[in-house]
């Protein structure tokens, strides 16, 4: 038999540097390498269960906060009011139930498009308001809060909102700029129907005119009684009786005073009030009203001036309003300016296009300027100076007998003249006499067109 020869048990290969390797080699290898597999898979399942659970913990993150966006959506929903979102550039984001309601126009036909195309705003002459003038707008490119008024006044526009199916309603509106990191990145508007309040108002109003309509006869009887017994047509009086008759013919005087005042806010409200403009020379009216104020200034020894360009047109305007309000503007100036104070009327004209201070004219004007140097208009109450009843502080404690109307009736006039009126002031820092007429105390200016007031049908005069 053929004998096999015995060799050592080896499988020879090639290692990667060429030479070979053993079995027990490869055995070796093997086995780092199921180590290192066993190792990478240990460190796969580790990241794979790091992975579960931060998906869990995002898909719980996304669960809060769809939960949370949720909420926050049925609150802004459920506000009573109408409210609207847009973005930088007024583009509508989010619009709740009530807004839906109000215009008439669905959430999603909204969304995206710009508020102030899919809502017209007008005025209460039915005038559109600009884009610009718009409280949203004015919100996002200056970055300020923007509220327009709820009550019916004639110094302060009402706003309509136009609906989907073209009807008007008042509303008052809020907008507010949103704000990130000093950014103005869209704007919150809110409204309301104040529909409601303007009925309201008109009540209030009537009822105002009714009362005082009533008041004026019988105070009228009282001052014609009183004024029989001062002059001795009922027998004479002695001087201790007639000093009490003074008092309360001067007291009924005041009272009639309130009464036409109060009459003249609610005709000017109610748009019941006539205005018949006639060609009028306004140095003349206003040398009128100064002489029936110079007792008071010379009592108070006051120097109370006037002066007028030359050749000062006349224009066409009713007398009795331009005298109320000249009257007004003078009379707050004697009364509210110290002892051996100034006030100083100037009338000009300002041509279109040009300025006074930093307010730019329109059109070719007539400038009429009260300056004096009196007790001034605090800062901090200045924005109220033209509302109903409103009286400073400072000047309360010196006159407790003013109403706080007349100058209220003054902004109502001009601004139905389609004039300007606005003022400068410094309280309790008057100038000296000379530079009265550059705002010291109180300087009011008051813009009236050459081309004059418009006729107006009504039913009463003013009082």
């Amino acid at each position: 038999m053929l004998k096999m020869e015995s060799r050592p048990a080896r499988i020879a290969t090639r290692s990667v540097a060429g030479g070979e390797k053993t079995k027990e080699q490869l055995t070796e290898d093997l086995r780092k390498t199921r180590e290192e597999l066993a190792v990478q898979k240990w460190g796969i399942e580790k990241t794979l269960g790091g992975m579960k659970v931060l998906v869990k913990e995002l898909i719980q993150q996304g669960k809060v906060a769809g939960e949370a966006k949720a909420k926050d959506e049925a609150i802004l929903s459920s506000i009573g009011d109408g409210m609207i979102a847009t973005d930088q550039n007024a583009r509508v984001i989010f619009m709740n139930e009530a807004a839906e309601k109000l215009i008439g126009w669905k959430r999603e036909e909204v969304i995206g498009k710009l508020w102030f195309e899919v809502v017209p705003m007008e005025d209460d002459k039915g005038n559109t308001i600009p884009d610009d003038k718009r409280p949203i707008i004015q919100a996002i490119f200056h970055g300020k809060s923007t509220t327009t008024t709820t009550t019916t006044t004639t110094t302060t526009s009402i706003y309509y909102f136009v609906r989907k199916d073209k009807t008007k309603f008042p509303v008052a509106v809020t907008a507010t700029p949103i704000i990130l990191n000093g950014k103005v990145i869209g704007a919150i508007g809110i409204y309301r129907d104040i529909t409601h309040e303007k009925e309201i108002d008109k009540a209030k109003t009537e009822f105002v005119s009714l009362a005082s309509h009533q008041l004026r006869t019988p105070l009228s009887t009282i001052n014609w009684y009183t004024e029989m017994l001062l002059s001795g047509d009922a027998g004479e009086v002695n001087e201790n009786q007639k000093k009490y008759l003074e008092e309360a013919y001067n007291a009924s005087k005041r009272m009639v005073e309130l009464v036409n005042s109060l009459l003249n806010v609610s005709r000017l409200e109610m748009g019941t009030f006539v205005v018949e403009p006639e060609l009028t020379d306004v140095m003349a009216l206003a040398k009128s009203v100064a002489d029936e104020l110079k007792l008071l200034a010379d009592q108070k020894k006051i120097s109370l001036k006037l002066s007028c360009v030359d050749n000062l047109p006349k224009i066409q305007a009713d007398p009795k309003l331009l005298r109320m309000v000249l009257s007004n503007l003078l009379s707050n100036s004697v009364k509210y300016t110290p002892e051996k104070g100034e006030v100083k009327m100037d009338l000009s004209v300002v041509k279109g296009n040009g300025k006074v201070g930093n307010k730019q004219i329109p059109a070719d004007s007539l400038l009429c300027t009260v300056a004096d140097t009196g007790y001034g208009i605090p800062k901090s109450q200045q924005d109220k100076i033209f509302t109903k009843l409103f009286r400073a502080d400072n000047v309360r404690e010196k006159d407790a007998e003013g109403t706080g109307l007349g100058l209220y009736i003054v902004k109502s006039i001009i601004d139905h003249s389609n004039g300007m009126i606005w003022f400068e002031s410094v309280e309790n820092k008057p100038a000296s006499p000379k530079t009265a007429s550059r705002g010291g105390g109180t300087t009011f200016y008051v813009i009236l067109p050459l081309e004059g007031m418009k006729k107006k049908e009504g039913t009463k005069a003013l009082a």
